[in-house]
């Protein structure tokens, strides 16, 4: 007994020298125990097996994708990668055969096997949106840095501070032929290292919150769990650019880089105020700033405090209603899981239909708007594409699909040119002059011209392009056009919408739906 706690000590003595003096690390080489390259679902498969292994002691995984980005479109993941806590790396090459089998998609989408990663939501929403494959229990690493103070923020740099390592992040690397028939030596380490760093850096970012008794006396599958629960609330959070140093705070910026998080509600959405007709006859249910707006238009006024109900001062048609839907309080809960924080509202019939029926039909928005989590949002998204292609199949119409990005190349270039002066104009004073020479190399080859006549008058001009709609966007509102006629000359544009709703519940099976919701509903 006295010898296991004396290695217990050392060992943990070890990893914080390390942890607090980098430099110590760098003499230790940080790579992956085994690396293993996926060309085929057979592979696929075996691996899976060894993760369930794994995961079934220590249920972390660490997680990253790469792909190919040409002439500023990006292509579908070429690449995931999945580490777990021993070393054990695969390299999944989805360019070569488009999935996964059932047994690595269900531990991906266990959300009790963490999977960690700078940016993993991002990855997590490019999976789902490229190949259907729905990654769940993700945990964005800067969060834990955030909690255990630490101020780096990417993998490298949080690798460095942490491991004592230095990634290669070389550009030729990172923007690779992720595609290739072949992947190389030094694409091969550098994709299995950024999966296995990120297992890695947890492991150390949760040694910080762990107390050295609890260290000692503790196994390592109860300090996983104990760590794992505290982190537990950031589990599938998309990541906030929120960084805390002493006393002094940064305004939060939204993580934007592949999915807007604009319109995500941190938390409520329905505020449940009532509007009542001249009569006192509930007509709905609306939010506290529609109620100060018709009061301070003096168009209504404030006859209840709990809830809040406002009567209006004039007689309202209640367009034949038929039933109450309308007035009855919503949740402010993901309509799917139950989540209660990080909304988005979900158009069960997409707008693209709704805007060419007639009016008489797009009565119905409340019924058909429902609360999502960011997550489960996500996912809904990508099932649509599979009844959105059995309608069209079903109206014998052709749809342009718009994720070709069938986009011109040289349009690209304008539009970056424009990115480009729009930089150089607003941080004249504070780019480096290397960088800011070659934005206008980069400017002046685009539109033939020489660098030194790329002037500030020039880039202002360069500010006033407008981006235009390709024909496949026509193309493609065209379609949705043609389908909503096509229901409406057969007199069934009820049937489509009862398609779409169906379509939700067999796809989501959603466990919160509001009361009188239904399929079928017309009132």
């Amino acid at each position: 007994m006295t010898m296991k706690m004396f290695f217990s000590v050392f060992k943990l003595m070890m990893i914080k020298i390390i942890t607090k003096v980098p430099l110590l690390g760098s003499y230790m080489k940080l790579r992956a125990r085994k690396i293993d390259i996926v060309d085929t679902i057979e592979q696929c498969e075996q691996i899976a097996v060894k993760f369930e292994k794994s995961t079934t002691y220590l249920p972390i995984l660490g997680l990253d994708c790469e792909w190919v980005t040409q002439n500023g479109i990006r292509h579908p993941v070429a690449l995931l990668q999945i580490s777990d806590n021993n070393g054990m790396c695969s390299l999944i090459r989805l360019s070569k055969f488009k999935t996964i089998p059932s047994s690595l998609s269900d531990i991906l989408s266990n959300s009790n096997i963490i999977k960690v990663g700078v940016a993993i939501m991002d990855d997590a929403h490019l999976l789902m949106s490229d190949y259907n494959i729905n990654v769940s229990g993700c945990i964005d690493l800067r969060y834990l840095a955030q909690e255990c103070c630490v101020e780096e923020r990417s993998l490298a740099a949080l690798a460095y501070k942490l491991l004592g390592c230095t990634l290669d992040k070389d550009w030729h690397v990172r923007a690779s032929d992720w595609e290739a028939e072949e992947l190389n030596d030094r694409q091969t380490e550098y994709a299995a290292l950024d999966a296995y760093v990120a297992v890695k850096i947890f492991e150390q970012l949760r040694n910080k919150k762990i107390s050295w008794w609890d260290w000692l006396f503790l196994s390592d599958k109860q300090k996983w769990d104990m760590v794992t629960n505290i982190y537990s609330n950031y589990k599938d959070l998309p990541y906030q650019n929120v960084r805390s140093n002493g006393n002094t705070k940064f305004k939060p910026k939204s993580n934007v880089r592949l999915y807007s998080t604009s319109t995500i509600k941190s938390a409520k959405v329905y505020d449940n105020c009532l509007m009542e007709n001249v009569d006192g006859t509930v007509m709905s249910t609306c939010s506290h700033k529609k109620v100060d707006w018709y009061i301070s238009q003096g168009l209504a006024k404030l006859v209840n405090d709990d809830p809040k109900t406002i009567r209006l001062n004039f007689p309202a048609d209640l367009k034949n209603r038929k039933d109450d839907f309308s007035v009855l309080p919503r949740e402010n809960i993901c309509t799917v899981c139950g989540r209660s924080e990080h909304f988005r509202k979900k158009s069960i019939i997409p707008k693209e239909f709704v805007r060419y029926m007639p009016t008489e039909y797009k009565s119905h928005i409340p019924h058909d708007t429902l609360l999502l989590c960011y997550w489960c949002h996500i996912k809904s998204n990508a099932f649509d594409f599979i009844i959105r292609k059995k309608i069209f199949n079903m109206c014998k119409i052709e749809e342009q699909n718009p994720n070709e990005n069938q986009k011109i190349p040289a349009y690209v270039k304008i539009m970056r040119s424009k990115s480009l002066a729009k930089t150089l104009l607003k941080s004249r004073h504070s780019l480096p002059d290397k960088i800011a020479n070659e934005l206008r190399l980069e400017i002046a080859e685009t539109y033939n011209m020489k660098p030194n006549r790329v002037f500030d008058t020039f880039l202002e001009t360069l500010l006033t392009i407008k981006s235009i709609k390709y024909e496949n966007d026509c193309q493609h509102n065209s379609a949705a056009e043609k389908v909503v006629k096509h229901f409406l000359e057969r007199d069934a544009i009820r049937e489509l919408k009862a398609i779409w709703r169906q379509h939700f519940l067999d796809t989501m099976k959603p466990k919160h739906l509001p009361p009188l919701w239904s399929v079928n509903y017309d009132g």
